[in-house]
């Protein structure tokens, strides 16, 4: 009885290894179009490119050319 016991168990870990292996190979081989990869840089970009126009005043906001208090941006050898 014992002997019947533990095949079962070992044929049951063999199986449950098998399966396991095969889902995390199909799981692993999933590749990503260029039209899937371009719209996640799109949406991960900013569409201001990090500038930040504050208050009314005397400067240009280089995003609409408004006359702000002032702006933030990231360094950049435009602005």
């Amino acid at each position: 009885m014992k002997n019947k016991m533990k095949k079962i168990l070992v044929f049951m870990g063999v199986v449950a290894i098998v399966i396991g292996g095969h889902v995390y190979s199909k799981q692993s081989s999933v590749k990503m179009s260029s039209l899937m990869l371009e719209n996640i840089e799109a949406l991960a970009d900013s569409e201001t490119d990090g500038v930040h126009c504050f208050g009314k005043g005397l400067v240009d906001c280089p995003l609409n050319h408004d006359k702000v208090y002032m702006y933030d941006a990231p360094y950049s050898l435009y602005y």
